[in-house]
């Protein structure tokens, strides 16, 4: 498998992951329908703190709520789920949230990015840079896009751009 790697336009901030996680998270989509769900992103940084990697992406806690334009993701079972993350050998944490809009564009809501202000200023949390991933449906273009974006506590969201070709959406599989 192949990493997808994203930076902001001056650099400061960096993420990868491997093209699995967004196989795990195309699946979660289509389970979802024309509902919105999401979860959240774990992982680690770079020993530099430089680069976020995320390893993996969880499905929506049971106690989520969702409908076709908005959703709300529960906390049943996360807290075990971190805390095992962190006992384990390589000592895996929350790095942010992922969200899936059934339509073909796209954007983030003015309420994704001020549910991720929240977060970064929440001290349960301790994610001062938390990342969000949306995901769009991608049914007229056969494949999923998504949009990452880094929203630090204290600024503006900014969106982390592939590091090769043009500052677009990027794909992955989706609906056949």
């Amino acid at each position: 498998m192949t990493d997808w790697r994203g930076q902001t336009a001056d650099a400061s901030f960096a993420m990868k992951f491997d093209t699995s996680v967004l196989s795990t998270l195309d699946r979660y989509c289509l389970e979802a329908g024309s509902s919105e769900t999401g979860g959240i992103l774990i992982g680690r940084y770079s020993d530099d703190l430089s680069l976020a990697i995320v390893q993996e992406a969880t499905p929506p806690p049971t106690d989520s709520r969702r409908g076709r334009s908005w959703f709300v993701r529960g906390i049943n079972g996360l807290r075990d789920i971190l805390g095992k993350r962190w006992r384990a050998k390589d000592r895996t944490h929350y790095l942010g949230e992922w969200h899936f809009h059934p339509v073909d564009q796209v954007e983030p809501s003015s309420e994704d990015f001020d549910q991720m202000l929240k977060i970064s200023r929440s001290k349960e949390y301790d994610c001062r840079e938390p990342l969000l991933l949306i995901l769009s449906s991608g049914k007229h273009r056969r494949k999923r896009a998504f949009r990452a974006f880094v929203c630090p506590a204290g600024g503006e969201p900014k969106e982390l751009l592939p590091a090769s070709g043009p500052p677009i959406a990027t794909t992955v599989g989706g609906p056949s």
